[in-house]
Order: structure tokens, then sequence, then C-alpha cells
């Protein structure tokens, strides 16, 4: 056997390719960057950035822990300093051929001849840097002699196999001497084949004797290689002779707490048992991973839903931090996991037209943390309008929220009815409607004129055998907003059977005839919306369900629609999450405001995208309604005509007219409400609006003239105490237009009667005087 000197490479390839690249890319970005176009321009530049950012990020080693994954990241880190000057001198030639052209390149280039010039002075100096960067190289193109020993003409006495050179070669070399030596290894003909190395671990195939099962452990693996146990996978191959092996370098990721892969292992435990992650990204939406999550061979289907609030605990987030939604696949779901919600910096309202409903009635009204738009379908061409419900309670953004869906129902020339029994909670939505009842009365008084529309609408569909609604301008749909819906249809509630009639027939019927219910509260449990199961099947089978954060009243989750079932709403924080809280106080810190979480909640709405979302941020809606396209259902014969719009709104819905009606607890007894502790008396009614008309003229009257008419005394017209007419009007409370119908309505009754002098008007109780003679006359 003879010896030779050969030269060997200090390099691998992979390395000489890059310090080639390092020397000629400030060149060459020099001579291409003049004949770039703009739309070239603008990609060269955007990619030098990011190749920047990297650039300088490895040179200050704040890479992290998952650039380890990255191909080529050893050569990356071994060659931070050369990098750092490339890229200065890259940056210096690209700028000058995108700003100057071929005049700026020559400058840099050429400048070198000029040396007491400024020009001379830049170029002198790029060019020192390019060679400094090859010059600090040279030992990646350089060569080194290594003894080779040449091996003697084979003969049965002296063939050997050759020394293992590349890793995988040496791999299996370790494996053979070691574990499957037939003499000495600690698992004896369990041989390792198909090697194949990565730049963060390898992998391979161990195949057993013939009769026999592969069983190298992990811990003898971790001792000939020494890497963590744990950071090695052994699993089945097609056969029981046969495993697969891998034997990562560095951690991987599925075994970091810290990462979505190894915060899983927590999650298949106790939240989705029998579920892998097959696909983990970055997702550019939230700034965090999105993960597709599969169901094991043994699972045939994943929950619809989980608990939102152990999912988060086990992936160490906040609530409003994760999102879980299932694909229509049944095996598969998205989990996306968050370092800061995107929706915390909400989206601007982006006009009117924005708002304009797809053919399929679709609209949208927010955007998902996922980053495509909240949706919710006001009408179906097919089904006719559909029901909407909206749940939060105070500061959750219900009433902005509220504003949101009723400029929908406005852009796309929708008719609205407002009942609002707090009063004037949301001053824009009165704007856009063609009828408000503002006040627990008036708001009742809304709802029953919604049940006349409905019945008007029922008739004409009988009578002229109509099928599927067609709206039109004088015929278009009618949506009934009912805010605060607990305040008329919950428990004990005055007039409580009526308005729970007049939702039921509403959510039952109203949808055909184009006529959908928007119900608004800060719950959703069923006693909060009447009670009835008919209500609450209509308007889940019917329409979008929009939960914001609820209040601790939310106790009966069972109440929540197909879609929210694993979500308590009572989670959704008051306000962001601010990570940013020391543990000791330090008054040289400056604290920073909490930032309310208004407008954050979950839609569910059949066919669309169900997850977390906000409402678009709208302060106030007047500037974007337009008076002139106030839409009203015009093809109900009296609607138009006040007197008998009142008359409707302050009448009883038939079969409600007798007294006594009233809330749960028994027969009202129409006087004031007083409460005794252990004694529960009946709920006072409230007084129709001729009822407050007279109870407020008492109240304003002289108690003597009171007295005298009580008890049917002659008085004299002298005596006869007068209210002034605008006087009276404030204490009832009521609008004008009832008031003036309500005053015609007793005088005719006899039980009032008016004057007039000058300009004023003014109202006593009482028939009006009769004239004795030609002189009382």
């Amino acid at each position: 056997m003879s010896t030779t000197l050969q030269a060997v490479p200090n390099a691998q390839p992979a390395e000489r390719a890059a310090a080639i690249a390092q020397v000629v890319l400030p060149i060459g970005a020099g001579l291409l960057a003049p004949a770039l176009d703009p739309t070239a321009a603008a990609a060269a530049g955007a990619g030098y950035l990011a190749g920047a950012t990297f650039a300088g990020a490895n040179y200050m080693n704040r890479l992290g822990r998952w650039a380890n994954a990255l191909p080529g990241i050893d050569i990356a880190r071994a060659h931070r300093d050369t990098m750092g000057i490339s890229t200065i001198t890259t940056g210096m030639s690209l700028a000058l051929g995108l700003a100057e052209g071929w005049e700026g390149i020559d400058m840099l280039m050429a400048g070198a001849l000029n040396p007491v010039s400024v020009p001379g002075i830049l170029s002198l100096g790029w060019w020192a840097a390019i060679g400094l960067t090859g010059f600090r190289l040279r030992r990646v193109f350089g060569t080194h002699k290594v003894t080779v020993q040449q091996p003697a003409p084979a003969t049965a006495a002296n063939t050997k196999a050759p020394p293992p050179r590349t890793p995988a070669e040496k791999i299996m070399a370790a494996w053979e001497r070691t574990i499957s030596h037939p003499d000495k290894g600690q698992h004896r003909h369990q041989v390792l084949t198909d090697v194949t190395v990565y730049m963060t671990h390898w992998t391979g195939r161990i195949i057993a004797p013939a009769g026999a099962s592969v069983n190298v452990t992990k811990e003898a693996v971790s001792s000939v290689y020494r890497v963590n146990p744990a950071w090695i996978t052994i699993r089945h191959g097609d056969h029981a002779g046969e495993a697969l092996i891998t034997v990562s370098y560095i951690q991987p990721a599925e075994l970091d707490p810290n990462t979505l892969q190894g915060a899983w292992e927590r999650v298949k435990k106790r939240v989705l048992p029998k579920t892998h992650l097959a696909k983990v990204e970055q997702d550019p939406n939230t700034k965090g991973q999105s993960a597709l999550v599969e169901a094991d061979d043994d699972l045939d289907a994943l929950p619809r839903t989980v608990d939102l609030g152990a999912l988060a605990g086990a992936l160490r987030r906040s609530i409003d931090l994760v999102s879980y939604e299932p694909k229509r696949n049944p095996r598969q779901a998205i989990v996306r996991v968050m370092d800061s919600n995107p929706l915390e910096a909400g989206h601007p309202f982006e006009g009117l037209e924005s708002l304009k409903a797809t053919p399929g009635g679709w609209v949208n009204v927010g955007k998902i943390v996922s980053g495509y738009p909240a949706r919710l379908q006001l009408f179906d061409p097919k089904l006719g309008a559909l029901h909407i419900v909206v749940a939060g309670t105070t500061g959750s953004g219900k009433g902005g929220g509220l504003q949101i869906i009723s400029l929908a129902y406005h852009a796309n020339g929708m008719a609205q009815i407002y009942a609002d029994p707090k009063g004037a909670s949301n001053p824009a939505i009165p704007r856009m409607a063609a009828y408000s009842g503002l006040g627990s009365y008036d708001a009742l008084g809304a709802m029953r004129l919604s049940w006349w529309v409905l019945q008007h609408r029922i008739e004409e569909a009988a009578r002229l055998e109509l099928k599927n609604f067609q709206p039109s301008k004088l015929r278009p749909y009618c949506a009934t907003i009912l805010d605060e819906a607990a305040q008329k249809l919950g428990p004990g509630v005055v007039n409580r059977k009526e308005a729970v009639k007049i939702v039921k027939d509403g959510a039952s019927l109203g949808r055909s005839l184009g006529l959908p219910w928007v119900l608004a509260n800060q719950t959703v449990n069923l006693d909060q919306i009447g009670g009835e199961q008919a209500i609450r099947a209509n308007l889940l089978a019917g329409g979008t369900w929009i939960i914001l954060r609820t209040d601790s009243d939310q106790v009966n989750l069972g109440d929540l629609p197909d879609g929210f079932e694993g979500l308590d709403p009572s989670l959704i924080p008051a306000v962001w999450v601010d990570e940013d809280d020391s543990l000791i106080y330090d008054p040289s810190v400056e604290e920073s405001d909490p930032r309310r979480t208004f407008g954050l909640g979950y839609v569910a709405a059949p066919g669309g995208r169900a997850g977390m979302m906000r409402f678009h941020t709208l302060e106030d809606a007047t500037p974007y309604i337009r008076p002139d396209q106030i839409a009203a259902p015009l093809d109900v014969p009296w609607w138009g005509d006040e007197a008998e719009m009142e008359e409707r709104a302050n009448t009883p819905i038939p079969g409600f007219e007798e007294k006594g009606e009233g809330g749960e607890d028994g027969p009202e007894t129409g006087e004031a409400g007083t409460s005794f502790a252990g004694v529960d008396l009946p709920k006072p009614k409230e007084r129709t609006a001729a009822e407050r008309i007279l109870h407020a003229l008492r109240d304003e009257s002289d108690p003597l003239y009171v007295d005298a008419l009580d008890e049917g005394d002659e008085i004299d017209p002298a005596d006869i105490d007068y209210v002034d007419r605008g006087q009276l009007l404030a204490a009832t409370g009521l609008k004008e237009s009832t008031f003036a119908n309500n005053l015609k309505t007793l005088e005719a009754a006899g039980k009032i009667h008016r004057v007039t002098e000058g300009k004023s008007s003014k109202v006593a109780l009482g028939p009006a005087p009769t004239a004795k003679n030609d002189q009382d006359a």
C-alpha cells in the first residue's frame, strides 16, 4: 500500500457557494439595478429589505431558536461578519443603481480612478469593503493537503472495506460498531440502512433479521450519538422486522413547550385527545401560528366545538388569543394561537357602500380573527328575511353592533321599526327607522305596529296567493329591532304575555313575509327572551347569532345555539390583556390605560365562517344616513296615517284587551307599585295614553277643584282650574301626535274640555260648562 498527498477543499460546496455570493452580489446588484422596470425595482427593494433584516438580526445573534430549522443556518452564523459587510455594499450599489441609473453605477465602480474626489473616496471604500469580504473568506476558497493511502491490488488477503467518508456512512459505521455488530453489538444483526442526513436531523431504516422484530431502544441510540433520548423517534415500519428512525441534533418543535407543537401535547392529554397537528404555519394575519388539527386514525370526527377556556389554558394563552374553527371535513379543524389579538387595533368603518348586500343577502359587519370578514345574512332570496340575535352586557359593544346592523338595513333599502324600552340609548337608529318607540310604554307600541304589519301581509299573501316574498320599494323588507329585550320579555314584566305573543308570531311567521326580528339583550337565557321554545327555535333556524361578552347572569350555557358549545361568553375579557404588568409597583413607570374589548365576540351564521370577531368601529352612524331614503312599509294601507298608527300602538292586540293581563305573577291592580318585606303584591299595569293624561291633569289641577268634581258639586265656570296644554304635555311624557289624538278622544267622551286664549290652549277636567242664560253665554 502506498501513500500520496491530495488537495481537499477547506469547505463544502454549499459554503463555497455562499462565499462566492457574498463577493459577487454587490457587483451584480449594481450592474442589474439600472435595467429594472419599476415593478421589478420595487420587488428588488423589498427583497433587499428582507435580506438586510435577516442579516442584521444574524449579525447581532438575535434570530432566536426558530432559525435553527432553517437550511444553511450554520453557514449564515459562521459568516455573520462578512454577510453584514456584503449586505451594506449591496445596498449601496442597489440604491445608486435604482436612483441614478447607469451614471450612479459608473460613479460607484469607476470613481476610484479619481481618488481625490468625493465619488472617488466613496468608490475606494466600496471596493475596499468588497476586497475585505473576499480576504476574510479566503479560507473557504482554499484547499489543504491530506495523506491518502492507495490500496494495494485486491487479493483475498488484503481486501478491506473503504473507510467511511460521508456523514451518512459515518453514522452507519458507528451503528455497526456498537449496535448491530454480530459479536459485540447491543442489538446484534439489527442493521441501519437508507440514512439521509439533513441540517437538523437524520433519518434511516432499521432492519431486523428474518423472524425477529426490531427492539432497538432510544437509550442505546442516545448513548452512541450523544443526543437527548427525547429527540429520537422510532416508529413501526411496513412490517415487524422494520422500523423508521429519526434522530434530531436540536430539540424538536413538538418537544418545546413554548411552541404550538410542544403545547399540543398538553392539549391532547386534557382537551382534545386522539388528535395531532398535521400542519403548522406562521400566520401573517394574526402574527402568530395557525395549525391544521386532524383526528387520529382511531377517531372518526373532531368535536364541532371545544371548551375554549380549557384550550386557552392548555396553550398558555388568554381566551382572546386562541381560536378554534371546525372545517367542513369533520376530521379537521383550524387552531390559531396569537401573541397579540389582531382585532385589538379595530377596523374602521369603510362607508355605506361597504354594507351593500351580496345577491344572497350577506353583508360584512366586521372582521374574523383569521382576517376573513365577519358576515351576517339579512335576507335569503328563497327563505326570505332572516332574524338576528345580539347578546352582550353593558360596555361589550352591543349598541355599536346594533348601529352597524341598522345601517346595513338602511344601506339596502329595508324599513325598520325600532323599540327601545330604555329610551333613546342609540340616537342614530331612530333616525333610520320608519317608526320608533322609545321608553317602556312606546316600545310596546312599536311592537304592536310590527304585529299589525305582519297581519296585513298574512292577509295579503292569502288573498293574492303569494308564496315567496318579493321586496319592492313600496313593499320592502321591514325589520323590527327590539333592544334590551328582557325589559319586555323577561319574567314578571308588565304586558309580558302580549309582548311574547308579538315576538313569537314575528319569529315564526315574519321570515317568509319580509319581516325579520332583531333581538338584543344582555343574555340569551331562554327565560329572558320570553321563555318560549318557539321563539328560540325560529331565531336559531332563521338567522345569525352574535354573542359578545355577557355578564354573570348567563349561567345557562345550554341556551346558547349550535356552534357556541364550549364557549363561556363571560370569559371574554372586559379589557385587552396587558402582558407588561409588573409584579411589583414601580412609581417611575407610567401606568397604561386599559383598552376595552367593545365589539369583540363570536358570530355563527348558517353557511358563514364562525369564529371570534369584532364589529367595525363606528362611533356615530348619523353622517352616513340618507334622510331621503328612509324606507317604510308603504304597502300597509294605514301606514302614514298618524292618528290610526297611534291608535294601534296604544291599543293591545286582539286577545289582550281585558285588564289584568299583566305579568306572570298574577292580575294587575292598576295601582302604583309598592313593596313590603315578605309580601308579594301584584305588579301594576302600565297606564294607557288616555289614563296618563287624566292622571297628569289631576296632579296639575287644584285639589279643591278635583274634589268638587269627584263629589259631583256644581262648579261655577269662574272656579274651573285650567292647565296649560304645553305643561300637561310635558307632564305626560307622550309624543305630540299621541297626546293630540287622545285629547280629542277624552274631550269627545266628556272627561275633559279645552279653551283657547289667544295662541295658547288650556285643558281642564270635566265636561265643558253649559250656559245658564244669555249673560253667561
